[in-house]
């Protein structure tokens, strides 16, 4: 994360309507599809928009942030942070809907919520409540479930309900 505000801070000089709506966490703004294309050669603003899909859950615009993240070192960095996050969602989706086996897969950590569930189900670290998975981490506990086409992670701290996030 301190590797992503040093980031972020190298781009304060460029001050466009990306950068303040990231900064006053209007992340719907930022993270479009047409955001993306017209910034696609811009390393330093892709990462903000990658950042503020990441924040806000949109995790299928990132295959089109990645591609574009090839030609500084900080791009590359910030490419290997959002495909984590991708292949760990996707990883996750086919274990709960298809039973595969993801005991195999590393990946490097992030402060994202799916690597703690990641983490937690390839080392089978986890119990099972009917058929939600539950993860005790960090003094979180989360749930995770299916519920139709959407995989369900439930945030609890202090058995109180704090986040619910969906994926596809």
């Amino acid at each position: 994360m301190r590797k992503i505000l040093f980031f972020l801070l190298g781009v304060l000089i460029l001050r466009g309507d990306v950068l303040k709506d990231y900064l006053n966490q209007n992340y719907n703004r930022v993270c479009k599809f047409d955001t993306i294309e017209k910034y696609k050669n811009n390393e330093k603003l892709l990462s903000i928009i990658g950042l503020a899909c990441v924040k806000k859950d949109s995790l299928y615009l990132l295959p089109y942030i990645i591609n574009n993240l090839k030609h500084t070192s900080y791009g590359r960095k910030n490419a290997i942070y959002f495909t984590t996050i991708f292949m760990e969602k996707k990883l996750l989706y086919s274990y709960l809907f298809d039973g595969i086996s993801i005991s195999a897969f590393s990946f490097p950590m992030t402060d994202y919520v799916l690597s703690y569930i990641f983490k937690n189900i390839k080392n089978k670290t986890f119990t099972k409540e009917g058929n939600k998975i539950v993860i005790h981490d960090n003094g979180f506990t989360y749930k995770v479930y299916k519920n139709g086409d959407k995989m369900i992670i439930e945030t609890y701290k202090d058995s109180k309900l704090i986040k619910r996030q969906w994926f596809r």
